[in-house]
């Protein structure tokens, strides 16, 4: 049998989403006969602080590796990229004529705006022609390169869209859904309840991941005044390590003693073991996902996936990405009516938690990462 050799630029071995998302493939498709996979050494993390010279002794070493490649697996994120580094990239692995793949975690359409003029003085039109130049920039170095990929990779139907729309072959877009962790089962830990000063008859939600101002912290926060006594909130994370967002947290606090909620609320900061975060969600009674709508209907969410893997019940506001995934769960992602945190707080009050911990088991087990790894594979294999 013919062996597919996949070569992947990703980051791993870090504190980072996506690292963990494609170490799970990885591990996956470990005993999947006819692939084989490899990460490209530098991460695209470590790539975009080199200087010049680095970098391009960076791409000598990754054409090399690319001759006995067939195929290179791109992770990409906006955010992972400085300049031209995901051009330069792409490029190489082109000429290095292998098969290419992308990832694709956020929909162009969020990250390169339209650009419409503010008025005709001098002002706006400079200010016009500077957006302008910004928008083709950033689809001369992610989108141009895009086009050219043997295959993109999409979680929802929004960023597949997008794709199209900036040009992209449909027939070329693949959507796997953002598949759930198998976990083994992590021992039992009662720091949260602690925490909370636990008493018989609480009910106690969380928020999980790190924290970030589109993921709804503050509503979850405000939802507490619509609830009785008896219902307190987990926030489950911290900063993530590259974050120029550190404000948040103090924000959050502030909301906290401002609304007297102080009892009521714990804050676990960054927790960097999978395990014991595993062990705090289910010390958790419902795993809520109050998320902006307009960030969150361009960007799937692994920490969704990662409460439902521990069997969680799930509440989430009803952004584009929760809709489809609500849609193909079968009942497993209860959505808010709204974008508001008083129908956070009803769907909370009326949440079936029995009914829900069975939906979410049966959500995991048919979404496991185990059978997403098998479809990838397909994929690998089909080119």
């Amino acid at each position: 049998m013919k062996i597919v050799r996949v070569l992947h630029y990703s980051p791993h071995g870090e504190n980072d989403g996506i690292a963990k998302y494609q170490e799970q493939y990885l591990r996956g498709m470990e005993g999947i006969d006819g692939v084989e996979n490899k990460f490209f050494e530098t991460s695209p993390h470590d790539y975009r602080h080199l200087n010049d010279s680095q970098k391009a002794q960076v791409l000598v070493k990754l054409r090399n590796e690319l001759n006995s490649a067939d195929i290179f697996h791109i992770q990409h994120e906006f955010g992972l990229f400085d300049e031209e580094d995901f051009l330069h990239i792409f490029t190489t692995a082109k000429e290095a004529g292998v098969k290419t793949v992308i990832s694709v975690h956020l929909s162009p359409g969020f990250a390169i705006k339209a650009v419409h003029r503010g008025g005709l003085g001098p002002r706006s039109v400079i200010a016009y022609a500077r957006q302008l130049r910004h928008r083709e920039k950033m689809i001369a170095r992610h989108i141009t390169p895009m086009l050219q990929a043997d295959l993109l990779l999409v979680h929802n139907d929004i960023t597949a869209d997008s794709l199209v729309t900036f040009g992209a072959d449909r027939s070329k877009i693949k959507k796997i859904p953002h598949p759930v962790y198998e976990w083994p089962a992590p021992a039992k830990t009662d720091v949260i309840k602690k925490g909370l000063n636990y008493k018989t008859g609480d009910v106690i939600y969380c928020t999980v991941g790190m924290l970030h101002r589109y993921k709804g912290v503050f509503d979850a926060v405000r939802a507490l005044t619509f609830l009785p006594e008896n219902y307190k909130l987990a926030v489950l994370g911290g900063m993530h390590p590259m974050s120029d967002e550190v404000h948040i947290y103090n924000k959050i606090c502030d909301l906290i003693y401002e609304l007297g909620l102080k009892d009521r609320v714990y804050i676990t900061g960054f927790v960097e073991d999978d395990n014991e975060l595993n062990s705090f969600i289910r010390e958790c009674d419902v795993s809520v996902f109050p998320y902006d709508g307009y960030y969150y209907g361009h960007l799937s969410s692994g920490s969704i996936n990662l409460a439902l893997s521990n069997h969680a019940p799930v509440i989430a506001y009803p952004t584009n990405g929760f809709k489809e995934l609500a849609a193909d769960a079968e009942g497993a992602v209860v959505l808010c009516q709204t974008y508001a945190y008083y129908e956070l707080a009803r769907e909370l009050r009326r949440i079936d938690t029995k009914e829900q911990v069975a939906l979410s088991k049966k959500y995991a087990e048919k979404m496991a990462w185990s059978n997403a790894s098998i479809t990838l594979s397909e994929q690998y294999l089909s080119l």
